[in-house]
């Protein structure tokens, strides 16, 4: 008989080929396989420990398989495809038209044309505009949220959607269970509920559903939709910027977001009711379910200076990641400029493989980072790919008037992606995300000069002085780097 090394040994190489098997089988990448194998192989007891709460990207084998469904009705109901633009109106390059339509190929979400919007990169004009929104709502507001803390100027908010919901409209929010525990937990969350707002918890996280799904998906979109006629997207969380995580040294946080009317409008309400049927009727909704969230009937307004718009919402629900491929093609297609900005830089090699040859070939690259982030593993994650980028010629800027939390892409000022996708594998494969893309130049201009003020509030990074830091440092960066897959 076996003593017990032994048989702990024959159960680990076991146990290490089973699960080794099937992550080979989910063809995933291949620097994210072998870290997989390689920590089974390690860890005999934590690692299939930890691959069993973090290991698999899925929601759910019934929400993946009704998603698409549930989608398209919506999609059908407000009309998504009878005003897409034919992709030859687009007024971009061939090859960022063909794009679009592959877009709209994999999502169901079609660009549409005259849409109106207001950029807002200050909190209190935004805050203020919103309440107006709200308090001139006359049937619906819904809202879909990361975090919500109720501090500072976002009380007034919430006060807002206390007073719509006790005058007979119907408001929902929305927000995540993780992101947003301490708000489920404290006493807005009931006084809202007391006052009629359907408060959800979204990708609700307990013991009983990691035997599903995995432990650590997040629902990261920031949406609200009011009377089906007036919506907002963009990086804002519903915290105020002075009061949130104050006092941990990263100052106030740096956000923008979009008021939008339009046919756009349409695509915001499709992703918020699918969300919606999924976390507030735990999939077992019915046709009753889904008739409360339909078209009102009535038709968006199309404005003559308007913009084209398209709606990409991605995250493990899809059957690709539709988000990493949209910017890894846009990079590839420009011609003469390319703006990345967001708060946690971890790409993969394919990204980092499209900034550098497109700065190798003359284009001019600028990626826009915090100086101090609140993510430590991030941060140093992606300052080991600073090197390789410096030398290809791309300009790296860390921002060091607060904690730069926008999430913007630019290329050629020709095309926009604004949204709540950040450049890290996170945001690519586990995180639910929304993206906005805004073509012509006209939009592009405007984000431009964004660009400038963030620029201006920057430090550019010295090819020369940071060749100069510290081996301790150095080995940090590249051990955090071998874990990026897995961030």
């Amino acid at each position: 008989m076996l003593s017990l090394p032994p048989l702990f040994l024959l159960l680990h190489i076991i146990v290490t080929l089973v699960l080794s098997a099937r992550i080979i089988h989910r063809r995933l990448h291949v620097s994210t396989t072998l870290l997989w194998i390689i920590l089974l192989s390690i860890f005999p007891v934590g690692g299939p420990i930890f691959y069993f709460f973090f290991g698999s990207h899925s929601l759910g084998r019934k929400r993946t398989k009704t998603g698409w469904a549930i989608r398209q009705y919506y999609q059908r109901d407000f009309g998504i495809g009878k005003r897409r633009m034919s992709r030859d109106d687009l007024p971009v390059s061939d090859y960022l038209q063909d794009l679009s339509w592959m877009l709209s190929v994999q999502t169901g979400f079609f660009p549409t044309a005259g849409n109106w919007h207001k950029l807002y990169s200050e909190a209190r004009p935004l805050v203020d505009a919103i309440i107006r929104d709200v308090d001139a709502a006359h049937s619906s507001v819904y809202l879909e949220f990361y975090i919500v803390q109720a501090k500072g100027m976002i009380v007034e908010l919430l006060e807002a959607l206390e007073r719509a919901a006790r005058r007979g409209v119907d408001v929902r929010l929305m927000v995540d269970d993780f992101g947003g525990r301490p708000f489920h937990r404290g006493e807005w969350s009931t006084r809202l509920e007391e006052a009629g707002v359907d408060v959800v918890r979204s990708l609700s996280v307990n013991p009983v559903k990691a035997f599903s799904k995995r432990t650590d998906l997040r629902n990261h979109r920031k949406l609200i939709v009011i009377d089906q006629d007036i919506g907002y997207t963009g990086s804002f969380n519903l915290t105020d910027p002075e009061k949130f995580k104050e006092g941990e040294g990263f100052g106030e946080w740096v956000d923008v977001m979009l008021r939008l009317e339009g046919h756009i409008v349409s695509s915001l309400s499709c992703l918020f009711n699918t969300d919606y049927i999924f976390d507030s009727t735990g999939m077992d909704y019915t046709e009753a379910d889904l008739e409360e969230l339909r078209d009102d009937g009535t038709d968006a307004p199309v404005f003559k200076h308007g913009s084209a718009m398209q709606l990409v919402p991605s995250g493990p629900e899809m059957q690709r990641s539709v988000i990493h491929e949209l910017i890894t093609a846009a990079i590839f297609a420009a011609r003469t400029s390319v703006c990345v900005v967001t708060p946690y830089f971890v790409p993969d090699e394919t990204i980092q493989l499209a900034l550098t040859s497109a700065a190798r070939r003359g284009v001019r690259v600028r990626l826009i980072v915090p100086k101090d982030v609140d993510s430590v593993m991030a941060r140093h994650a992606g300052e080991a790919t600073f090197d390789e980028l410096v030398k290809a010629g791309v300009e790296v800027y860390r921002f060091t008037d607060g904690m730069l939390h926008t999430k913007i892409v630019t290329v050629d000022e020709e095309v926009t992606l604004i949204g709540t996708a950040n450049v890290d594998m996170r945001s690519f494969y586990l995180n639910l995300e929304m993206t906005l893309v805004v073509y012509g130049s006209a939009f592009g201009e405007e984000i431009a000069r964004l660009l400038e003020t963030y620029v201006a509030g920057s430090e550019m990074l010295d090819p020369q002085l940071w060749e100069q830091r510290g081996r301790v440092l150095r080995w940090k960066e590249a051990v955090l780097r071998l874990a990026s897959p897995l961030l």
